[in-house]
């Protein structure tokens, strides 16, 4: 594989502190650009990363030299974005959410799609180790059938200058925590799922805080999950099959350090396996240039489609409730 060049969007602290160490370690990536609208806050971060600065947005969508944009911004920004990025021809790995809504992420991928380009939205925890341990244990037959799936996924309220309280840059729980669950769901049972219950509940903003939902697939499967701004910590999946249970402790935002713990139950038997370490940003990007590399992005298209339909879902049929 040739080396990729890639430019950041936006100076984020989750891009300073997990995704530009990821793109920099990268053998196949190439970290050109750092592009911000205020140069006090991303002139060190570039300097210490051995890349130019550009002041704006649209200096990056302007240079030639750039296959990828890595785009950290908030969803409400993502289809002008992305769009340019898309027309000026680059590969665009953006931040959840995708899309503000259902009609906005068909418009970019139909962008996407007219000009052969990938974009994909950076759920990296499908990249680590443990994921594919899930999997294996589930393909090895081990839990017997799976009937259920548990996931939930908040955490304490957050700042109030935090772009998440912010409705016009897409803030809310449900894009943000809620993706996970979708996600999580879709990989679990398959694009095919419907959704059968939802809930939602608001602040007098019309700031979604928290939310539950329930879906579906045509074997019978179900997924509960739930998600939110006002929890204590939780980050959990739960497979119930007709052998057995298996639980994890930290599946989506394990850090490089971090050795997971599958707990596996079976009547009369309770095991806790410790898994290895993994550096899912790493494998993230990675992935995303085997992608690229490949041409074959059409399942990451519907993927996206996918994922913006079941938060529509929620969105327009939940039961909504204001606090």
């Amino acid at each position: 594989m040739d080396s990729l060049k890639i430019g950041v969007m936006g100076c984020s602290s989750f891009a300073q502190r997990a995704m530009i160490p990821a793109i920099t370690s990268s053998k196949h990536l190439e970290l050109k650009y750092l592009a911000s609208r205020s140069k006090s806050k991303a002139s060190d971060v570039a300097l210490s990363n051995n890349c130019d600065l550009l002041i704006g947005y649209q200096s990056l969508i302007d240079k030639d030299d750039v296959d990828i944009i890595y785009m950290p911004l908030p969803t409400g920004l993502h289809e002008e974005w992305c769009t340019k990025a898309l027309k000026s021809g680059k590969h665009v790995l953006v931040e959840k959410s995708f899309a503000t809504d259902l009609t906005s992420a068909k418009k970019m991928v139909e962008v996407a799609q007219k000009n052969h380009c990938l974009i994909m939205e950076n759920f990296q925890f499908q990249t680590h180790s443990q994921w594919k341990w899930i999997q294996g244990t589930i393909s090895s037959g081990d839990l017997g059938d799976i009937h259920l799936v548990r996931s939930t996924f908040g955490f304490p309220p957050l700042p109030r200058d935090n772009f998440r309280w912010n409705k016009k840059l897409g803030g809310g729980a449900l894009l943000d925590a809620g993706a996970y669950m979708t996600k999580i769901s879709q990989l679990l049972l398959g694009n095919e799922i419907s959704l059968i219950g939802a809930s939602q509940t608001f602040d007098k903003s019309g700031v979604d805080l928290y939310g539950e939902a329930m879906f579906q697939n045509d074997k019978g499967q179900v997924a509960q999950v739930a998600f939110g701004f006002d929890y204590f910590y939780q980050c959990s999946v739960e497979l119930l099959g007709t052998k057995g249970k298996l639980s994890t402790n930290r599946v989506f935002t394990a850090p490089p350090s971090h050795a997971p713990i599958m707990i596996l139950e079976k009547q009369g038997e309770r095991k806790e396996i410790t898994l290895s370490p993994d550096n899912h940003y790493n494998g993230m990007v990675e992935w995303f240039a085997s992608i690229v590399d490949s041409g074959d992005y059409d399942c990451h298209y519907e993927s996206l489609i996918d994922q913006a339909r079941l938060i529509n879902d929620i969105c327009t049929k939940a039961v909504t409730f204001t606090i």
